[in-house]
């Protein structure tokens, strides 16, 4: 009896132990893709040392099968289709010339997976569900990442830092041919241009003079060739892209962010609290300069999914705004009034 009442027990039970996480970071490759959802996507396609990949949702190796033969995840663009390559632009193509079919494609991947991890150990296999029941919820197994760029700054040190960046995708001219290529950018001021036949790095500071020559750009021209390695190249029919100097001030508005300072979208949608609380001229002509500061493609993400930039414009411009809305979607302006300056 004494046992039983002061011994105490060997084992404890797992209700009463500390629950405890950890996080691991695995080894990968952004590699240039396509996925057709109503539209063709010029997309990452991220993949990863364990047999996961990235197309818009986490797959292992046998549903990405799967997408590849249902045409999510694609090797080609049809001619006369447009290409949708996210805050840069939107071009109908021709010529396509192509270099893969659904089967090398997969291969080419698989083939990605083995180098970065030689012996295929411990692959996820998902045994074709994605998703798992928590509750009564579906959820995905693995959220969708958020990879990172990255370079090591001493690669021959014992212990290299390894530098994490933010990434873009630009057009850029390598021995007289646009690439459709990644520019990636640190916060020491290192830039790296990739998904071109040689890695280039240039400073920060080199940005606007490679732009003023033309070597980046946004906006290539009607009949102009644009390769994207690995997968083919096809001649741009019409359509056009986002301003380079727009995209140059997206680029420092980055670069800043990653410095530590505040970027004008957070700044607008900061000030933009501020005037809610207190309406004040003041404060309204600080959320117009904020606005207006926002890189023009950009300022959609000022404020929510639904809003948008809708309800700064109506305080900024007025009721104009509402009669924009209405005479572009046939409809009443379907957001809350915004309040005006109490000392106007």
């Amino acid at each position: 009896m004494f046992d039983k009442i002061f011994k105490p027990s060997k084992t404890i039970q797992p209700s009463a132990l500390t629950a405890i996480t950890r996080t691991e970071v695995l080894e990968g490759f952004s590699i240039p893709g396509i996925i057709y959802n109503m539209q063709y996507h010029f997309t990452d396609l991220e993949v990863y040392s364990d047999g996961l990949m990235s197309c818009w949702g986490m797959v292992d190796l046998e549903i990405l099968k799967d997408k590849i033969n249902k045409n999510w995840v694609v090797s080609s663009i049809p001619d006369g289709q447009a290409i949708s390559i996210f805050s840069l632009g939107y071009w109908h193509i021709d010529k396509g010339q192509w270099e893969h079919t659904k089967e090398s494609l997969y291969d080419y991947i698989f083939s990605l997976v083995k180098k970065l991890n030689p012996t295929l150990e411990n692959l996820h296999n998902y045994h074709g569900n994605s998703s798992k029941s928590i509750g009564k919820a579906n959820v995905a197994k693995h959220f969708l990442p958020n990879p990172k760029p990255y370079y090591l700054d001493n690669p021959e040190s014992f212990l290299p830092k390894r530098i994490s960046g933010e990434k873009f995708a630009i057009f850029y001219v390598y021995n007289r041919i646009i690439y459709l290529a990644q520019l990636s950018i640190y916060k020491n001021g290192h830039i790296e241009i990739t998904n071109i036949p040689e890695k280039k790095t240039y400073r920060f500071d080199d940005l606007q003079e490679l732009i003023n020559k033309g070597q980046i750009t946004s906006s290539p021209k009607i009949g102009e060739t644009i390769v994207i390695s690995g997968l083919g190249s096809f001649v741009i029919k019409s359509g056009d892209g986002i301003d380079i100097h727009l995209k140059y001030s997206e680029f420092t508005d980055k670069f800043n962010e990653l410095n530590g300072k505040e970027n004008s979208i957070a700044k607008c949608a900061r000030i933009f609290n501020e005037y809610k609380a207190l309406p004040t001229k003041k404060n309204k002509g600080e959320l117009k300069e904020a606005y207006e500061a926002v890189p023009e493609h950009q300022r959609i993400f000022v404020g929510t999914m639904d809003t948008k930039d809708y309800e700064i414009r109506l305080i900024i411009y007025g009721d104009i705004e509402k009669e924009r809305w209405e005479e572009e979607y046939g409809y009443e302006y379907p957001f809350d009034d915004m309040p005006k300056p109490i000392d106007e």
